[in-house]
Order: structure tokens, then sequence, then C-alpha cells
């Protein structure tokens, strides 16, 4: 901890404007997000108990199978029952899963677990490096999380002790942390390509975790470390000292962690990218509106993202591709629909109703891409034809399928990603609209279907044909910890986890908003 500590400054500096403005302050804090107007009546509410029952025993299912047969263990191959180890060892479907189990009100699984959990180790691991983002968002997210509803202090006892161990990933020239870190020999290295290679999402999607963490423990070093992360960011790729990308606020994929400066990849909202836009709003809202300059980077960023990332498809819906002043890459992914949720919650903390209907054109785009499909589930890649471009470059079968869906499939399969249906909650939240729980349930039914097998849910290889088309042995910790919560949370209660309450990370891990913050820890 001791030699981190002597690369981070203070998160609360940096930007004109940081330090908060008390009117602005007392006039987000009035805003709520979740409509208090849902459609009450006693059919709908005995048909919405018997939703969340059925998800509630969907997940029952998946747990019991992981619990026989790979429990503590990373993941289970849902096919072939064997136990997985992919995240060091230390269990991350175990601790990704512990707040929907509570959450759902599973009391004896919850105790199963979390006596499980206090036995781990976090100094010893499986002998390969660790993925420093993953262990934030699924580990040290979920500990939180889990102590934040349950009040054991176990789970905070346990995050602590692996932050302060993740810290020495941050112990590098600049504070930029390493994408890779091997616990037991203190390795910093890449997951691919030159050793001091990292990307946007992975550096920038520590933020939520370690400020809330800064709070419970009253220790401003995890705060700060991530905080040194926009530091660097804005000040060695400051436009006006010359810089490598050419929109303000639209940032590369990739950079180097000694030199701070970005190198290549066009700016998006999907993977390498994500998480990154996401925790600027997310962590000023659960902040209590102080971090100023995580709100300044938002705005600034979103001017970008309206100008260049968000373009019109030949089926007149809008999408969201990878691009910057050079031009548009009319390619997407799944991780790109978390963006309609975050945009929409957004849009109601800042009260900006123009921002919240672009954030519905682009939720009805990423629902068509799974509404349109027989399966009712969609790809994990897709291409779109922009509005008014020719069409001569693509492949006949892309043109066909541009002529019958909107889009064209580039990577049809499906992993039991949460990314379109966590967005779907959130407008189900906001709004009170049936039609978004209907659109949910609609996907749940797919996913059923197509993807449940005797260890829990598999992966479908081609989303057109669906279990027919055969599956993929492949369950990550995720499912439980998102998929799952999104789709619960979307029928049960609607004041459940209700997000004037709660901020939920990138990994679907609510923390608390009441949680007071006045600048210091």
């Amino acid at each position: 901890m001791d030699t981190a500590s002597k690369h981070v400054a203070d998160g609360m500096r940096g930007f004109e404007g940081n330090t908060p403005r008390s009117h602005d302050i007392q006039r987000f804090m009035k805003n709520q997000v979740q409509t208090s107007n849902f459609t009450d009546g006693a059919a709908l509410k005995k048909m919405r108990e018997n939703r969340a029952k059925d998800v509630r025993d969907g997940f029952q299912r998946a747990w019991k199978a992981y619990r026989k047969y790979a429990f503590g263990a990373d993941e289970i191959n849902p096919l072939t029952l064997e136990p997985l180890t992919t995240r060091n060892g230390w269990g991350a479907t175990l601790i990704d899963s512990l707040d929907t189990i509570y959450i759902m009100g599973l009391e004896e699984e919850f105790k199963e677990a979390t006596e499980k959990v206090r036995s781990i180790s976090f100094d010893k691991n499986d002998g390969e490096p660790s993925k420093v983002f993953e262990t934030n968002i699924r580990y040290i997210g979920g500990l939180l999380s889990a102590y934040e509803l349950s009040n054991d202090r176990m789970f905070l006892k346990q995050a602590t002790a692996l932050a302060d161990i993740m810290l020495e990933a941050f112990d590098t020239p600049t504070g930029i942390p390493w994408q890779m870190w091997d616990v037991q020999t203190g390795t910093g290295s890449s997951e691919t390509g030159p050793a001091t290679l990292n990307n946007l999402a992975e550096i920038g999607t520590y933020q939520l975790e370690f400020f809330r963490l800064s709070q419970h423990t009253h220790d401003p070093v995890y705060h700060k470390a991530a905080q040194r992360v926009y530091d660097v960011l804005l000040d060695r790729n400051d436009p006006k000292k010359g810089t490598s990308y050419s929109v303000p606020g639209l940032y590369p994929i990739f950079l180097d962690i000694k030199s701070g400066k970005f190198l290549t990849g066009k700016p998006n909202l999907g993977g390498g990218s994500d998480s990154f836009y996401e925790y600027l709003i997310k962590t000023w809202a659960l902040s209590g509106f102080h971090l100023q300059r995580n709100l300044d980077m938002w705005n600034e960023s979103l001017k970008g993202i309206k100008k260049f990332i968000v373009s019109k498809g030949s089926d007149k819906r809008l999408y969201m591709g990878i691009g910057d002043d050079e031009g548009l890459d009319s390619i997407s992914d799944t991780f790109t629909a978390f963006f309609p949720g975050t945009l929409a919650l957004a849009s109601r903390l800042l009260n900006d109703d123009e921002t919240f209907n672009l954030a519905h054109d682009l939720l009805v785009s990423s629902y068509n891409t799974f509404s349109r499909m027989p399966t009712h589930i969609g790809p994990e890649n897709f291409g779109f034809l922009p509005d008014g471009d020719d069409d001569s470059d693509l492949l006949r079968s892309q043109r066909a399928e541009i002529k019958k869906y909107g889009f064209y499939l580039d990577r049809p399969y499906y992993l039991m990603r949460p990314e379109v249906i966590e967005s779907i909650f959130y407008f189900y939240r906001i709004t009170g609209d049936e039609k978004y729980a209907d659109w949910i349930w609609e996907i749940w039914q797919g996913i059923k279907a197509n993807c449940e097998v005797d260890g829990g849910f598999a992966g479908v290889r081609d989303v057109r044909v669906g279990r027919e088309g055969g599956l993929i042995g492949k369950q990550e910790s995720f499912v439980f910890a998102e998929t799952f919560k999104y789709i619960y949370l979307a029928f049960t209660d609607q004041n459940a986890i209700s997000l004037d309450d709660y901020i939920f990370s990138t990994e679907g891990h609510p923390f608390k908003r009441s949680i007071p913050f006045n600048g210091t820890f």
C-alpha cells in the first residue's frame, strides 16, 4: 500500500470547477430517478409475482448445479459439469452472486456462501496473473455490495484485504494500473500485445468501487489511486499540449501505462471502452454529486458520443458505432447496449429530457437485435448500414439480413450477456411502462428455451437457430451477478433496490446512495 500511495493524487482536484457547487448539488439532490407511477391492480400484481418466482426458480436450479459440482470454483461448465478456474480460483461465481442471492431472499444459500467466502485467502491464487479490472468488478464489487446489504463486516474485511493487494498493480510510473498482475510474484503485464498496454475500460472502472471502499474504511488511498488515472489522462493527453486523439472527451481504446499516452483504437462504447464512460456519471452520483470533475468529463464525452458515435441506420433507427472525426465504422457489439440505460439514468439525474429521448431511441435499436431473432436473444456483434450509404461493399448475406432485420449478424453467438436486459430494466423503473417488463419477460422465455441445461445456462452458437445450432459450455459469473438480477428486479417489488436508493456498478452490484460524503474520508 505504501509504494502505491506514492503515485496517487487527490481525486478532488485537477479540473477547473471541481469544487462542488452547492446550489447545483441541492438542485440535483432533489431529483428522483425512479417513477412512483407503476401500474397497479390485483391481476397484474399476481402475474408479476409469478414471473419473479419463475426467474428465482431458474436461478436456484443453476445455483444448485454450481453448488453440487463446482462450489467455490470460479465457474462451472454447464455442459460437462466441470469446475473451471478462470479468475484465479478465488470463487468468482460465489462472490459475484452474493447480492443476487440476498436480494432474492435465499437465506440458506446466502448463509452457506458467506461461510465459504470467509475461508478465502486472496494472497494465494492458481499461479496465473490476475486481470485487475475483473478482480475489481467481480470480487471487490461483489464483496462491498454484500456488506452493504447484509451488514456483515467480514465482507468488508475481505474486500479491503484484496484491494490492498490490488493497489500494488497501481505502482507504475504514472499510477495507471497494469492490466494483469501476478499476486504471488508482484509482476505486472499486459494480456496481449506490448507489456505496458492497457485499455480505457480497464483503467477507468475502479472509481466506483474504490470510492465506496474509501468511504467504508475512512482511508482515501483507494479513491486517490482510482482518481489518479483521470489526472494522468487529462494531463498527458491535453489537446493544448498535442494529443493522439482528435475529439475532446472521446478517447481511443489503447494506451501505454508508462507514458500515459493513448496509442490507437477508434473511440466506441463497446468492449474495451464501455465502463469508463459509465463510471464517470455513476461515481459522480454515488458521491452525492461532489465529484464535479467526473461530471465535467461525462458532459464532454457525451458531446462527442452524440456527434460521432450515434448514427442513423438504413432502417431509420439509431445505432452506436465506432468513430471519431475521421469517420464511423458501422459495427457494434452487445456491450454497447449498456449505454441506453446509463444515459437514461444520467438524463434523470440532470433533468435532461432531450438526452432521455436519445436514450430511448438507442434502447429500441438495442432491443431490436433481440426481438427480431426467432429465439428472442441477440448476437454478440452486429453491423448496420448508415442511412444513405451504398451497400455494395457488403456481402450478399449481409445485405439480405439488413433487409430482413435492419442489421446483419457479425458474431451470432449469445453468452448470456446482460446489457440489453439492463437497459430495459432502467427504462421500466424510470417510466413504469409495463411494456418494458414484457420485453424482459420475452427475453427470459428465449433464454430458458435456448440456454437452460442441467448444469445451468449455456451459451448459444447462433441466435438465428438457437439450441439446435449448438451450445457453448460457458457460464460466466456475470450470469448470476447481472443477467438474473436485472430480470428478477423487473418483476419483484418495484421498490426493491430502487434507483433512488442505489447505484449499480458495471457488474450489477448495487451500492447505497444514502451514505453521506462531504468531500473527505
